[in-house]
């Protein structure tokens, strides 16, 4: 163990007071703070950092809502404010908790770390940095919605994965519930949540969709030609999906269409009231994965009330419900079971994306591979289970890949700077070789290098964009390559096996740069995932490059008004702002003629403990006992009701933008 001594370390933005047993507190405003040191790359805060595995320390959030911890590191060269890498480590209110960050994560192969006890979601933000090069380190809080105080103890370097003690607190009631916490419309017993959903239950299915409405919930005022599957088509002023029956449409969604959230329970078991024998009556709620175990509240609450029928009457309550909102589309992440069951539109997240045992960066394969490929037409060969249903609007080829989170990521740069003996190294080579008309001389001019032979690539070249503007360019026209390849390879497959359902894309979190657009020709629809108050530029942007219709994968706005302590990736005041942020997100979107649809994430609010990656944000529809959140859904219908003549230019959309407060929950 090498403590890190605090002292050395400069206040950023905050306060700090010492306490009496050696914890420091950063009282910081809004904008967050830090401490911050720096020095010899190596030795920071007085210690040898060369051997280490590990940064510790032990934890204290002093509010009432999760709050956001940084890491930060800067490589020596990096003159800026702006750090080379960040780590944000999710931290529960008032529990202490010990938090530590694997050292070898630095070289940002990794987005997203594994949870450890108490601790919710850790997420790497940026390209990769060595730890012999850190020459400054800081450790503080994100932004917050207010002042906010964070103690930190025991700061140090060690070897080995600690240990993770937690106190022994009770934060979970028996109905999945923060135990501490009221707010209005909480439930306060097993016998109010049994009055409450055997009176939804009672509720008539028989329910029609809006008026105007075809069959799939397409508009009855707007048609086209007819092919029994959905397509899209340009009506001369704007994009419009089209039913199966020939209507317009638009996919108003709802995400995680499921009857709960599964939340970890190893390692915090003891965090809970109550939690039942795994093989008993609450068996279903139970569930195992390669990331942990896990129990499921809302199922739970569900067999509590409706015993074995539990997942019969969950549904129809379900799909009354959406018919009722105006929701149109079973969106990503759904139960099939239930899309069987509803009978509703619907998209579909393909599974296992094709891989290879190699990576250039992340989760980017070897493109190139003829294993990539084989995998290709593996992958392919899932569409074959939703042959000729008409109800499947199309297929998402993937969500939010992990290379593409980095804003200035040159993937052949990787690729280049990889050791691992790569085919699609060896066309990079070949193209280098062509481009060059085979003189290594002209390309060694060109990129600043001493080469002997072009073979001497596979022996890989570090940072190579920076060498030189002709190595940036031409690395940089190699990287549009590799990715059109990642499109096109596994969309030809995918056609081929089904030529009818659509290609809604990637479901790219953002687009970082311009070449994440390439490949775009095989897509039917282009599709990003959007947390903005409104998508409508991200919507333009891609939609004036391409010419395509695009389609929003998720969006959603949290709040803090009830039960859970994080908003998630976009926050508001309350439950009525929520519904005003959807209001004014898809009325705006609705106005580009680009934008065919949206869904929102997610119908549950999720596990009050963090979900597998320990997200426990409050972006539901309804919470773990099946509530709705009724001014949130009042919101909803108001849209989704008139959505269609907003598109058409028939009426004026909606202009209010919701009080935003900053994110909290990460």
């Amino acid at each position: 163990m090498k403590m890190l001594d605090l002292s050395k370390f400069t206040p950023i933005n905050c306060r700090v007071e010492n306490g009496q047993s050696g914890e420091v507190y950063l009282i910081c405003n809004s904008e967050g703070g830090k401490l911050k040191v720096e020095g010899i790359p190596g030795s920071l805060g007085g210690v040898d950092w060369r051997d280490a595995k590990y940064i510790v320390f032990d934890a204290i959030n002093h509010e009432d809502y999760v709050m956001g911890v940084t890491l930060e590191f800067w490589a020596k060269g990096n003159p800026g404010d702006q750090p080379n890498l960040t780590v944000t480590l999710g931290l529960f209110p008032r529990l202490k908790t010990r938090l530590s960050f694997p050292l070898e994560a630095l070289n940002s192969q990794r987005m997203f770390l594994d949870r450890t006890p108490g601790k919710l979601k850790t997420v790497v933000f940026g390209n990769k940095v060595a730890i012999e090069e850190i020459d400054r380190f800081a450790i503080g809080t994100m932004k917050y919605f207010k002042d906010h105080k964070l103690e930190i103890s025991n700061l140090h370097l060690s070897d080995v994965e600690p240990d993770y003690p937690l106190p022994d607190v009770k934060l979970v009631d028996e109905l999945g519930q923060l135990d501490d916490r009221e707010w209005p419309g909480k439930t306060k017993s097993v016998d109010e949540l049994k009055t409450w959903l055997r009176k939804e239950a009672a509720k008539s299915d028989d329910i029609a969709l809006f008026d105007n409405r075809s069959k799939y919930g397409g508009w009855l005022e707007k048609r086209f030609d007819s092919t029994g599957y959905f397509r899209a088509e340009h009506d001369g002023k704007r994009w419009w999906l089209v039913d199966p029956d020939g209507y317009a449409f638009l996919s108003i969604g709802l995400d995680c269409i499921s009857p709960g959230v599964p939340g970890r329970v190893d390692g915090i078991r003891k965090l809970y009231k109550w939690l039942p024998d795994e093989d008993g009556i609450y068996k279903e709620a139970w569930s195992k994965g390669d990331r942990g175990e896990y129990f499921d509240f809302a199922i739970a609450n569900l067999i509590r009330v409706f015993g074995e029928a539990w997942w019969d009457e969950w549904a129809k309550i379900t799909r009354r419900r959406l018919i009722e909102w105006g929701f149109n589309t079973v969106g990503n992440w759904s139960s099939l079971k239930f899309i069987r069951y509803a009978k509703l539109p619907y998209v579909w997240p393909l599974r296992d994306f094709p891989d290879t045992t190699k990576k250039v960066f992340r989760d980017f394969p070897d493109v190139f591979s003829q294993e990539y490929k084989n995998n290709a037409e593996k992958f392919a060969e899932q569409l074959k289970e939703f042959e000729g249903d008409p109800y499947m609007i199309g297929y998402f080829l993937r969500n939010e890949p992990q290379w593409a989170f980095i804003h200035d990521l040159n993937i052949a740069e990787e690729l280049l700077e990889n050791e691992e003996d790569l085919a699609s190294k060896e066309v990079l080579i070949k193209f280098l070789s062509t481009r060059y008309d085979g003189d290594i001389e002209k390309f060694n001019r060109a990129w600043n290098l001493a080469l002997h032979s072009f073979g001497e690539l596979r022996k890989g070249v570090k940072r190579a964009s920076k060498l030189s503007k002709k190595a940036s360019e031409d690395l940089n026209e190699f990287s549009r390559m590799m990715i059109k390849a990642y499109v096109e390879i596994p969309s030809v497959a995918c056609k081929r096996v089904d030529p009818y359902h659509m290609n809604l894309g990637m479901r790219y979190a953002y687009i970082a740069n311009e070449n994440l657009l390439a490949g775009y020709e095989n897509f039917d629809v282009f599709s990003i995932n959007c947390y903005k108050i409104t998508p409508y530029e991200d919507i333009e942007q891609i939609g004036k490059i391409t010419g395509m219709p695009v389609m929003i994968g998720e969006f959603h706005h949290g709040a803090l008004d009830r039960g859970l302590p994080a908003t998630g990736i976009r926050g508001v005041a309350t439950q009525q702002e929520r519904g005003k942020a959807y209001r004014y997100y898809m009325e705006t979107a609705a106005t580009s003629k680009y934008f065919v649809g949206a869904h929102h994430f997610t119908l549950n609010d999720q596990a009050a403990l963090g979900r597998f990656d320990g997200e426990n944000f409050q972006i539901g529809c309804v919470d773990i006992c099946q509530r709705p959140y009724h001014e949130f859904i009042e919101g909803i219908m108001q849209t989704n009701r008139i959505l269609y003549e907003v598109a058409d230019g028939r009426r004026a959309n909606y202009d209010q933008p919701p009080k935003e407060i900053p994110r909290v929950g990460f």
